[in-house]
């Protein structure tokens, strides 16, 4: 027997604990109770401190308010004091007591991180002379002892708790900054001091305590402990359950769940690893059970799990930190993450019901009694609809609700929709009886209808309430009325039976009915609700809205057992001393999942700061188009090459913190020469996909190992395989620089639909023609032919651009021309030449908006450019500060070599047809030779 099918390959569930604490939490555990006591006291501290911080009264009150620069500084003394007790030196190091030398280091670490803070108060700064804030970049002796400690200290806890690869990539770049005057060529720069260096590093915001940590600190903080906490009142094990309740059935149903169910403890765990083991101990013998292969349930697992980071709204650590670096808010980072996310997840559904129809799999038994096979399609498309009418139904509808101006208008809206939902009801739904078809328009409806009264009932009721209250008043009434809501849920979910966590080997497994599963719950919805709608709706902060989250799910956990035990007439006698218990739990839970995140992010500083002491990456941009010959596609690919190496030994935070510094500009320099304009949040969520795709990818993917030991299967051909199933989650960032549409940029609510639709229906043609698999066996052709039909509807303007040039070549004279006669809100591209940073010359292409109608110098007056004709040339005469031609690249003395303006241009939809006709050949081919095979097999 080989030992990928060898059973005593797979880890028991105390080795697999172990497995999650050496990667997330640190994999030591002192027998020592004082020893215990203090690092979790240390970490309660931490939770708590983070908490306070974020509090709004915090300010109110005027007591322990810190600013973003002293709470850095304190975030990272914890980080490091715990890094140094929790993760052993070595393999061989004692895991059961923290030797001498850890203690050293922990202490020391702490102190050179807390220097920051306690240097720059007004008490220390008037023993020692001056604060750290009164002498910018002048450091002293005391300061670069401090620094040079501290980095090496640094560099050190970083290899505990990430390995070795982060600590070597932070090493090379702190080496280059000193060996910058010998480096070869086009590398060389003119060096600085070892003082500047220790300032620019360690002391300053620009190395270890620049952005990277300070997201660390102000946002992502909160949201694990969110996660931590939410976890720890029973919500994994509850979203578990739902997706196999609604989805364990179905063929392949174990898998199916297991991807749905990873998706939901997504918004617990960003830690793909914790996901996996997680969700993976329970979901991986069942998906074995019905007869899924070692390595195709462990890589099923690690495919679903990994994208738990790329789904709105609670995504991985990486997308706050694209709320500093692209500046736009966390709103606008979860709408352009929105459809590329549900898209990748629905294709991986798919994927998992194409190797169940190879196999002729079959779904689990229920508990209660059957249901007709028929009705499977059903119970996933109210589970699918609801979660995205809820989900991504909620900008939409706000949209159109902010449109109705007045209360009435608003109240008319809501009482019409509450009128359909009950017609649908009476009339179709409950009448439809074994019509299927009737039956799954109007649960449709019914669903998004409901989703549509829940948001509109909320805000108008939220503002009703300013409206009479006024602002001092309402957060009072609205926690008071939360409270209401989460004290009825309560007792509608103690009328249900608690969710015991299932052995997943046990011999018998049947499937609990969806409605009691659902309902035994619900409460822990409205946290996540509350995060939801604070952040999409009221538009609050990230760390506001990860706030009022855990403050309510603290709430929670403190009351829900004696609430369930008086709603069910039980006991109430010790409940809230184990209520309290499981609080404190939650919260060192939270801090030490941090540990990592807070080092991984401190040591990315050592990077961005040696990257801008020593402008390597305006070097690293002429290297990067050298190599790609200044071809866009050729830059994309190597930047994911360059994502997946460096992700095999970083986390995916560390890993997009390095390539968006070094690339982003990159691509979107290169973009601009190419005469394609590429958004900056496309090029960073282009990065944070390839990063977290790392995490799958052989020979390190360590999710892939994680999975393999709970399965039992060969690690690297499980990583082959979630690589293979990954590759739909490979191809969406290709497809959304080239197509911005997918992001969502610049689209109308009722285009955002239709690109959802067109863009799934791609990602599931595309799928089916990557498994070789339709409605039957695939042939070679079909298969290919389905991926051109994929690549069209995704990008139909590719095929229209060959056909119908896009843009028409005019003179530079003719620039003032073309920009009187164009429209109102018409884009003219203009292609310039001029010189770089550094002198070099410098060809791209530049978008000119023009606004309301009038002469052609007016219009580009307004645009923010000045043009002066000299002859035939037209030369950039001035770009006004801080305009948007400034921001567009227009500068002074550059000259204009081409015009182009918009093209009478056919829709580009137009492809749809042949690709659609080209779509039903294949079909109707496929179904022509599934119907045979039925036949011959009833034959036979």
């Amino acid at each position: 027997m080989s030992e990928q099918n060898n059973p005593s390959t797979q880890l028991s569930n105390d080795e697999l604990e172990d497995l999650v604490a050496s990667t997330d939490t640190g994999g030591r555990q002192p027998t020592n109770q004082a020893v215990v006591k203090l690092m979790a006291g240390v970490a309660l501290f931490w939770s708590l401190l983070q908490i306070w911080y974020s509090a709004p009264f915090s300010y109110a009150l005027g007591v322990g308010v810190f600013n973003s620069g002293e709470m850095r500084s304190i975030h990272l003394a914890i980080a490091i004091g715990l890094a140094f007790m929790a993760y052993p030196a070595f393999k061989m190091s004692p895991r059961r007591r923290i030797p001498l030398a850890d203690w050293v280091l922990a202490i020391m670490g702490a102190l050179c991180a807390f220097y920051l803070f306690l240097f720059n108060t007004e008490f220390v700064g008037s023993i020692v002379g001056t604060r750290l804030s009164d002498r910018p970049n002048a450091a002293n002796t005391m300061d670069v002892i401090v620094a040079c400690v501290g980095i090496l200290l640094l560099l050190e806890a970083t290899r505990r708790a990430l390995g070795p690869p982060l600590m070597v990539v932070a090493m090379i770049f702190l080496a280059y900054t000193f060996l910058g005057p010998h480096a070869p060529g086009i590398l060389a720069w003119k060096g600085a001091s070892f003082d500047s260096v220790a300032y620019h590093q360690w002391i300053s915001t620009e190395g270890v305590f620049g952005i990277a940590l300070g997201v660390s600190t102000d946002l992502v903080f909160l949201f694990v402990l969110f996660g931590a906490l939410l976890d720890k009142a029973g919500a994994g094990n509850y979203f578990i359950k739902v997706a196999f309740s609604l989805m364990g059935h179905l063929r392949g149903g174990p898998a199916k769940a297991a991807v749905v169910a990873s998706g939901m403890t997504g918004l617990i765990s960003g830690s793909s690893i914790a996901n996996v083991v997680t969700t993976g101990t329970f979901t991986i013998p069942m998906m074995k059970r019905v007869g899924f292969s070692r390595e195709k349930s462990g890589a099923v697992e690690v495919a679903s799990s990994v994208n738990g980071q790329i789904m709105p709204p609670v995504m991985g650590a990486a997308a706050f930190l694209m709320v500093e670096y692209v500046n736009i808010p966390y709103f606008d980072v979860v709408k352009h993450a929105f459809i590329p996310a549900v898209i990748s997840y629905i294709a991986l559904v798919y994927i998992v019901h194409l190797e169940a129809m190879k196999k002729g799999m079959e779904g689990l038994p229920r508990a209660g009694e059957p249901k007709p096979a028929k009705w499977a399609a059903i119970s996933f498309l109210m589970s699918a609809t609801g979660i995205l009418a809820l989900a991504g139904g909620v900008y939409w509808i706000m949209e159109a609700w902010l449109a109705l101006e007045s209360n009435i208008a608003r109240l008319l809206a809501v009482v019409g929709i509450v009128a359909v939902q009950l017609i649908l009801k009476t009339v179709y739904f409950n009448k439809a009886g074994e019509d299927v078809k009737m039956k799954v328009i109007s649960t449709f409806a019914l669903v998004l209808g409901n989703a549509v009264v829940i948001s509109f009932g909320i805000a108008f009721l939220l503002d009703l309430i300013r409206t009479h209250l006024g602002g001092t008043a309402t957060p009072y009434v609205v926690g008071m009325l939360l409270i209401a809501t989460y004290v009825w849920l309560a007792s509608r979910c103690a009328k249900e039976p608690d969710l015991e966590v299932d052995d997943p080997n046990s011999p018998i497994i049947s499937l609990p009915e969806p409605g009691p599963t659902i309902r035994s719950g619900l409460h822990f919805l409205l946290p996540v609700g509350v995060l939801i709608w604070c952040l999409m709706v009221e538009r609050l902060s990230p760390s506001l809205s990860a706030f009022w989250a855990v403050a309510l799910m603290i709430f929670i956990l403190l009351t829900q057992k004696h609430l369930f035990a008086m709603f069910r007439g039980e006991s109430t006698v010790g409940k809230l001393e184990e209520s309290f218990r499981d609080l404190i739990d939650g919260m060192i839970s939270g801090a030490r999942n941090m540990i990592g995140i807070g080092i991984a992010t401190a040591a990315a500083g050592i990077i961005v700061g040696a990257v801008s002491q020593t402008g390597v990456g305006s070097v690293f941009v002429d290297i990067v188009e050298i190599i790609s010959m200044g071809q866009i596609m050729l830059i994309l690919i190597f930047t994911a090459i360059l994502s997946l190496i460096l992700g095999m030994g970083l986390p995916t935070t560390a890993n997009y913190i390095v390539v968006s510094s070094l690339l982003a500009p990159v691509i979107v320099e290169l973009g601009l020469e190419n005469g394609l304009i590429v958004p900056l949040i496309a090029v960073h969520l282009f990065v944070f996909y390839f990063g977290i795709m790392a995490d799958v990818t052989p020979p390190v993917g360590l999710a892939s190992f994680a999975a393999a030991a709970v399965s039992g299967g060969d690690p690297i051909r499980t990583g082959f395989v979630a690589f293979f199933y990954s590759l739909r989650t490979a191809l969406l960032p290709f497809l959304f620089i080239f197509n911005t549409d997918l992001l969502l940029i610049d689209v109308t609510p009722m285009e955002g639909v239709i690109v959802f639709i067109v863009a799934t229906a791609a990602m599931l043609l595309f799928t089916a023609g990557s498994q070789g698999y339709f409605f039957a066996r695939s042939k070679l052709w079909e298969s290919l032919a389905l991926i051109l039909i994929a690549f069209t509807l995704f990008r139909p303007g590719f095929w229209m651009d060959i056909a119908v040039p896009p843009y028409e070549e005019q003179a530079p004279a003719q620039v003032f021309q073309a920009a009187e006669n164009l429209p109102e809100g018409a884009e003219m591209r203009l292609i310039v030449e001029g010189l770089d940073d550094v002198g070099d010359v410098r060809v791209f292409t530049a978008i000119v908006n023009l606004g309301p109608a009038g002469s052609g110098q007016d219009r580009l007056f307004d645009f923010g450019l000045e043009l002066l004709e000299n002859g035939d040339e037209v030369i950039v005469d001035n770009a006004t500060y801080d305009s948007p031609a400034q921001n567009a690249g227009f500068d002074f003395d550059q000259k204009i070599l081409t015009v182009l303006v918009p093209a009478a241009q056919p829709a580009k939809e137009l492809f749809y047809i042949p690709a659609l006709l080209l779509l039903g050949l294949i079909i109707l081919l496929q179904r022509r030779r599934m119907q045979a095979q039925g036949l011959n097999a009833a034959t036979a």
